[in-house]
C-alpha cells in the first residue's frame, strides 16, 4: 500500500502547480506532452512535493479539471471514483460504482486500471468490471450504462477518450 500512495502523492505533484487542465490519459490529444516549462523534474520523499493523499490502490493516471484531480481506485471489493482538491490533496467526494461481478484479471492488472477522462464539466469512468459511469465536477452522478463481461485474462486497461462531443470506450479482448 506505501508504494501506492507514493505512487498517488507523486503524480499529484503536477496537479498542484499552476497550469492547464489535464483532462485525460496523458493529457491534450494523449500526447504525454505539457505545453507548461520549468516543470520539476525529480519527486521523491521531501522532493517537489506539495502534499500527500491517503488513496486505496489503483493504476488510473490522474486527470485535472480545474481545481480538482479525479483517480479510480479499488478498496476491497468496491470500485471508487474519487475527487480531491488540487491545491490540498483532501477528499471532496468518493462514489462507489456498482460491481455485478469480479473478473480474473493478471496479477499485474487492478479493477481500477482506466483513467477518467473530461470535458471540464463531466467526468466518465469505466470498470471492467460494471462499464461506464458518468459523474458531474460535483459528484453527482449523471448516467451509468453495463457493459460486459469481457473475455480479456489481462483485465481491461483502456481509458475512455472524448473526441470533440463523442465518448469512446475501447472493448477489445
Amino acid at each position: 500500500m506505501k508504494n501506492k500512495l507514493c505512487f498517488f502523492a507523486v503524480m499529484l505533484v503536477a496537479g498542484t502547480l499552476p497550469g492547464k487542465d489535464w483532462l485525460q490519459f496523458r493529457g491534450h490529444n494523449s500526447s504525454g506532452v505539457a505545453e507548461e516549462t520549468n516543470l520539476p523534474v525529480e519527486f521523491g520523499p521531501g522532493k517537489n512535493e506539495f502534499w500527500k493523499a491517503p488513496l486505496p490502490p489503483g493504476h488510473s493516471s490522474p486527470i485535472v479539471v480545474g481545481e480538482r484531480v479525479f483517480v479510480t481506485a479499488f478498496d476491497g471489493d468496491k470500485l471508487m471514483t474519487i475527487c480531491l482538491d488540487r491545491k490540498t490533496g483532501q477528499v471532496q467526494w468518493r462514489r462507489e460504482a456498482p460491481r455485478p461481478r469480479k473478473q480474473e484479471l493478471h496479477k499485474s492488472n487492478t479493477p481500477a486500471s482506466p483513467s477518467p477522462v473530461s470535458d471540464g464539466k463531466n467526468i466518465w469512468v469505466f470498470f471492467t468490471d460494471f462499464g461506464l459511469i458518468s459523474y458531474g465536477l460535483d459528484g453527482n452522478e449523471r448516467w451509468k450504462t453495463p457493459m460486459g463481461p469481457f473475455n480479456n485474462p489481462f483485465g481491461m486497461g483502456a481509458s475512455p477518450v472524448l473526441v470533440e462531443n463523442v465518448l469512446l470506450q475501447s472493448c477489445d479482448a
